[in-house]
């Protein structure tokens, strides 16, 4: 997967869990929310990591 894969899948990933977890809250099931918290996480973890482990910084 290249920068841009990664960096199309942690957009996917924080705009899919927004709906997550406002349905979650709103309706009461946490698990929905935890769902949504995880993805909004890891999404938002995703492009630093791509910054710190690209061989060429400069690349990007």
């Amino acid at each position: 997967m290249g920068v841009l894969g990664r960096y199309t899948l942690a957009f996917a990933l924080m705009a899919l869990s927004l709906p997550l977890i406002s349905y979650g809250s709103t309706a009461e099931v946490a698990a929905l929310w935890a769902v949504g918290l995880a993805m909004l996480t890891v999404g938002g973890l995703i492009p630093p990591a791509v910054r710190f482990t690209a061989a060429d910084p400069d690349a990007l």
